[in-house]
């Protein structure tokens, strides 16, 4: 059935109310059935034991003992914090560290200590304790189910490969980033984020390097994370010396010097001082250069690192043979490939062992999972149900909530639509009924100057009226005309008007400096019935005459129309007016702008006022 549409649309609303009673029942069902699901699961299921509880059995911490594995944690911590400033006696407090969690059956310790001290060995680029350690502490934590630092040694193992396999520690750094976003760990992702840049500088692609170092160190700042910040400068300043930015490369890297000598990073302070060494090399700077290379090896050798320490060796070298000094050039580039030999052997034998270590490592764990494979199933079965049953409960309360807001949300939309096409109808319909009302004034104006037998006045009034009703149609056809076209329109009725009164009317049009007339939009015919009120209800009545003046101005985000005239005033044109008589067109105007105030937020503002004995003054607020 066609249905008239208000009354389609409280035919939705009712319908629109029994559908959601109906999904209410829905939620309340699916609730119930996944709750008694769930608890018949839990009843009928063995009990199970928490991991944790599996792994501490036949182990129970004493105070004494709970003491002692908070020692092993601030043990764990100073190590990890000092692998900057002394990697070698980073790994001898992890080996502390170890020790006594190994005493106490404290295995979050144990596994902690293991990839401490692999990020000790890896410092000092002895690779193959490093993977040793993290493929040991790597399977500790996978028993203990502890994503978090599973995310974290993924990530020390990808930083073994960034020099030899950039794609392999790019596969790490995707494994651990991928966890660490699910655990939300900030500061994990922000060391990912570190590493990759640190990749991507060294394949040369530079601008994602960037993106990188500027992911991580908006999340240093948030955290306040001092020591990585300055670790930041010193990386992207070597990035800008790269894009040869020299004035950028600087500057970052003296931040970093400044803020390492407090923090007392040496191995920042080497690797700072090494790049500084390299661009006033390029710049000739040979006296800055030595400062540079004397600064930078009086901190290296702190950190016992060779790598650093031939890096120096290295630069010297480039030194010497720009000043052609070719006897000492030759000496130190000996001396450079000497080294270089030595490490290149000792990284293939890390190699070597790199896979040997891993290969038994891996054939260590599945060993030993096997004998707890039982448990963890039993625990992890456990888990599932719980896991499951909410899922389910959640899932369901989900799509019960989302299929209602989405009828909720149609259901007004229509409810908005249909209002404003009534409203919109209603608009259009006073602005039909204000044209007859216009028209009959202005036809009076021409029968005016016929009775007068003033032909040529009769005709300048019937050609202006022409145009003017052309113009009329234009505006009409339109809910928002420019205050250009709208000036065009007045200044036409006014013009008409004039040649009608002669001297005993005369209009002034005053437009702001600050009023662009071809860019705000106003609504159409809203101020010629208060032009036409003032002229017939105001002027007309005195004997003398009188002016009216129309202003436009801008005051911040609202035009303001202001229309003065010095006639009778509202008072008095009351009192000769007709009792119980309302104007027609002012009444229309109101119930118009009161319409377009529905529509939209910022509101239309009218007020009209006497100014003294006489004369009236009309503002109107429209938005601009």
């Amino acid at each position: 059935m066609n249905y008239p549409k208000l009354l389609r649309s409280r035919l939705y609303i009712s319908h629109s109310s029994t559908v959601k009673k109906k999904y209410y029942k829905y939620l309340i069902y699916s609730f119930l059935f996944v709750s008694i699901g769930g608890l018949l699961t839990y009843i009928l299921s063995p009990p199970h034991q928490n991991l944790y509880s599996f792994l501490a059995s036949g182990s129970s911490f004493s105070e004494h003992d709970a003491q002692d594995s908070l020692i092993v944690n601030e043990l764990n911590r100073r190590a990890f914090n000092g692998r900057l400033t002394d990697p070698k006696t980073t790994i001898e407090i992890a080996d502390s560290a170890l020790k006594l969690a190994t005493k106490l059956g404290f295995l979050p310790g144990i596994a902690e200590a293991f990839r401490v001290s692999g990020v000790g060995f890896s410092y000092l680029e002895n690779n193959s304790m490093a993977v040793k350690n993290y493929v040991e502490a790597l399977r500790m934590f996978n028993m203990l189910m502890d994503d978090k630092n599973v995310a974290r040694t993924y990530s020390n193992i990808g930083s073994l490969y960034k020099y030899n396999d950039p794609e392999k520690a790019l596969n790490y750094y995707h494994k651990a980033l991928k966890i660490a976003k699910i655990v939300t760990d900030e500061e994990l992702i922000a060391g990912i984020y570190f590493n990759m840049a640190l990749i991507y500088s060294r394949k040369s692609e530079y601008n994602k390097s960037l993106i990188n170092f500027d992911r991580s160190y908006n999340i240093f700042r948030k955290l306040k994370d001092t020591i990585s910040i300055v670790i930041y400068l010193q990386n992207t300043g070597h990035v800008f010396h790269r894009l040869n930015k020299i004035d950028s490369a600087k500057s970052r890297l003296n931040k970093a010097v400044r803020a390492a000598k407090d923090l007392r990073l040496y191995t920042t302070l080497s690797g700072c001082y090494l790049s500084l060494a390299y661009i006033y090399l390029e710049q000739d700077d040979f006296k800055m250069t030595e400062e540079m290379i004397f600064n930078g090896l009086k901190y290296s050798q702190k950190t016992h690192n060779p790598v650093l320490d031939n890096d120096f060796v290295r630069v010297t070298y480039e030194l010497e043979l720009k000043r052609k000094n070719y006897q000492k050039a030759l000496k130190y580039l000996s001396l450079a490939y000497r080294t270089d030999s030595l490490l290149l052997n000792e990284n293939l034998s890390s190699n070597i062992d790199i896979n040997a270590q891993h290969y038994l490592q891996q054939q260590k764990i599945q060993e030993k999972e096997l004998i707890i494979t039982e448990q963890k199933y039993r625990v992890a079965k456990f888990r599932w149900i719980i896991t499951l049953s909410i899922l389910v409960l959640v899932l369901s309360a989900i799509a019960v909530l989302i299929v209602y807001l989405l009828r909720e949300k149609r259901r007004k939309r229509m409810e908005i639509i249909i209002q404003n096409n009534i409203t919109s109808l209603e608009q259009k319909a006073l602005q039909a009924m204000m044209n007859p009302h216009f028209i009959f004034n202005v036809m009076n104006s021409i029968q005016h100057f016929i009775n007068q037998a003033d032909a040529k006045s009769a005709n300048q009034v019937l050609s202006g009226f022409a145009r003017l009703a052309r113009k009329h149609l234009e505006i009409c056809m339109n809910s928002t005309i420019t205050v250009q076209e709208e000036l065009i329109y007045l200044r036409l009725y006014l013009s008409l008007e004039k040649i009608r009164f002669c001297d005993k009317m005369e209009y002034e049009i005053y437009i702001g400096k600050n009023v662009d007339t071809e860019e705000i939009l106003i609504p159409s015919m809203l101020i010629q019935p208060f032009l036409e009120n003032a002229i017939w209800h105001g002027i007309m009545p005195k004997e003398e005459g009188g002016v009216i003046k129309l202003k436009f101005n801008l005051d911040e985000t609202y035009l303001v129309v202001t229309i003065l005239d010095d006639g009778i005033g509202i008072s008095n044109s009351e009192k000769m007016t007709r009792a119980g008589h309302i104007s027609r067109g002012m009444s229309l105007i109101r119930e118009r702008v009161g319409l377009l105030n529905r529509l939209n937020k910022r509101h239309i503002f009218i007020d009209q006022q006497q100014t003294g004995d006489y004369g009236t003054e009309v503002l109107i607020k429209i938005p601009a």
